[in-house]
């Protein structure tokens, strides 16, 4: 799939993550981070999995979402360790 096709499934996963890690860090950060997400999560769900993950399809999202959860999710711990620390 190409670049520019992660970066739109990537907006629509880092949406979809944004509001299962129910976190209220603003919009723009979370859409960010889930594209960058998706694209880290399609490209290790692409090398290291079947090889389902080659267009626009629900595996490609499956893939989009679980990468960029796992980013905002690491985003969110070390913001909140971050604020705790500075306490």
């Amino acid at each position: 799939m190409s670049f520019v096709a992660w970066v739109v499934l990537g907006l629509s996963a880092g949406f979809i993550g944004s509001r299962l890690a129910n976190r209220n860090g603003g919009i723009l950060p979370d859409i960010l981070l889930g594209v960058g997400g998706a694209m880290a999560g399609g490209w290790s769900y692409y090398t290291f999995g079947p090889a389902s993950v080659n267009g626009l399809n629900l595996i490609s999202l499956y893939a989009a979402v679980i990468g960029s959860l796992v980013f905002l999710l690491i985003y969110y711990g070390f913001r909140r360790f971050n604020l705790t620390y500075r306490r």
